[in-house]
């Protein structure tokens, strides 16, 4: 059996008959009129009734129609797909990112693309509040922007959310102060070690604040730096304490700081914006990779939570998995 004889005897079904299937498909009407037969002879049945001015589909033809018609959509799905493949193809995709969603954590999550798509040349950059980065996606200065969820969105932008961004409590290493060397605390007794901030701008909420002051904390701040990698930093060096994500936390496990699951957590939910419509190609495979490598960290962090492990031992068990 081939395509072209399910189309030819849809086109027959649809027009009512041999002359004006053919017309329509641009064939002569001996050309439909042997297709049909022999796709009758190879199913083994009569797919029209032939009448002096007309053919009429049969009960086996009637059968036969959504079958076909689903047979050549798949078709066309099928070809739809690999063209949309075949158009990632090269240039330069630009993508944005905010210090609260860096431009290291993007890069560590485009893995998967980047092997599968070497011909596409990835322009990450950073700005400085989430205020900045939608007004460089909606100008057209970016194509994708990566940021914690924006309060508000313009109508001309649209948001992907990818998950939800957890911080944890970062002390340094040898830590002797209340809670020390238990894997959860309250967040309303973190102690009294400066906190490493990261920067935000008057029109953005830092959500760290906004959790500590709603339990009634008020801690001093040590450092505002521009970046997470700023705060390990100076958790390290300075014996300050951040809150980091848990990529991050991982990292900070490795350099000996002490990590400490907080009661309640602080958490946002982070995500692409991009202008409103359908991304082009490349930019959606992109996010659709993006996506994939955050399910798979995600699924392992919550199968060591599941087996029994707490948050930070879990996010360990993750990363040790990953390398």
């Amino acid at each position: 059996m081939e395509l072209r004889q399910l189309e030819q005897f849809l086109a027959v079904v649809d027009h009512g008959g041999l002359g004006r299937a053919a017309e329509r498909l641009y064939l002569s009407q001996p050309t439909v009129s042997g297709s049909v037969r022999a796709l009758e002879r190879e199913l083994k049945v009569e797919l029209f009734h032939r009448t002096a001015r007309r053919l009429v589909p049969t009960s086996a033809g009637l059968q036969l129609v959504p079958l076909a018609r689903r047979v050549l959509d798949d078709v066309v799905a099928v070809q739809d797909a690999m063209r949309s493949a075949r158009e990632v193809g090269g240039g330069v995709l630009t993508v944005m990112c905010t210090p609260d969603m860096s431009g290291e954590a993007v890069a560590s999550w485009a893995g998967g693309f980047t092997r599968a798509y070497p011909a596409v040349r990835l322009d990450i950059s950073e700005v400085g509040s989430r205020h900045e980065l939608v007004a460089a996606v909606a100008d057209g200065r970016a194509e994708l922007g990566f940021t914690l969820a924006p309060d508000e969105l313009r109508g001309d932008l649209d948001f992907i959310e990818l998950g939800v961004q957890r911080l944890l409590l970062v002390r340094p290493p040898g830590h002797g102060g209340p809670g020390a060397g238990a894997r959860r605390v309250p967040l309303a007794a973190i102690g009294d070690l400066p906190l490493a901030r990261r920067q935000v701008t008057r029109n953005e909420e830092d959500a760290v604040q906004a959790a500590l002051a709603a339990h009634g904390v008020d801690p001093t701040t040590g450092a505002t730096v521009p970046s997470r990698n700023a705060q390990l930093t100076f958790v390290l060096r300075s014996g300050f304490q951040a809150f980091l994500p848990l990529r991050m936390c991982a990292a900070a496990l490795d350099a000996g700081a002490e990590v400490v699951e907080t009661d309640p957590l602080i958490e946002s939910p982070f995500g692409v914006v991009h202008r409103a419509g359908e991304l082009a190609p490349a930019a959606q495979q992109f996010v659709a990779d993006v996506r994939s490598a955050l399910r798979a960290w995600f699924d392992a962090i919550a199968a060591g939570s599941e087996s029994g492990l707490g948050l930070v031992d879990a996010v360990a068990a993750a990363r040790e998995a990953a390398l």
